[in-house]
């Protein structure tokens, strides 16, 4: 009885420290997507294609990039508010290598009264950052 009572106090620790390790994750990714994607909310479309990553690059020339990033964003108007809806993490992307991503969707109000959901796939770097690699607006 002991030996089980201890053996359940270990996992509750371990899945603890998961849990928490979890949280961080999301929140630096969280903290990356919302940084990117207030480069897009300022207009800084160039930028943004600067900062995400070579997998989205290689995908999308930069004059592409911005000239179909300002189409999207230009007739919105200003983004009033931001809540993340969901998160996921997979090891697989539709047309990408497999490697650890994590999907995050916002729900996003611009002005005046126009509410998007927006998709941001972020992939983990060799240096352990996050940089996004896909992005839609719908």
């Amino acid at each position: 009885m002991i030996k089980k009572i201890w053996l359940l106090g270990w996992l509750l620790m371990f899945a603890s420290n998961v849990y928490a390790d979890d949280r961080a994750v999301l929140a630096q990714v969280e903290r990356s997507a919302r940084d990117w994607l207030a480069r897009i909310d300022a207009g800084d479309y160039q930028e943004s294609w600067e900062q995400a990553s070579k997998l989205l690059k290689s995908k999308t020339a930069q004059a592409e990039w911005v000239k179909s990033t300002m189409a999207l964003r230009s007739s919105r108007g200003k983004v009033t508010a931001r809540y993340i809806a969901t998160a996921g993490a997979t090891t697989s992307l539709s047309g990408y290598p497999e490697g650890e991503y994590i999907v995050l969707q916002f729900y996003a109000t611009f002005a005046p009264q126009n509410l998007v959901l927006e998709t941001i796939s972020l992939g983990k770097t060799a240096d352990e950052t996050w940089q996004v690699v896909d992005y839609v607006m719908k």
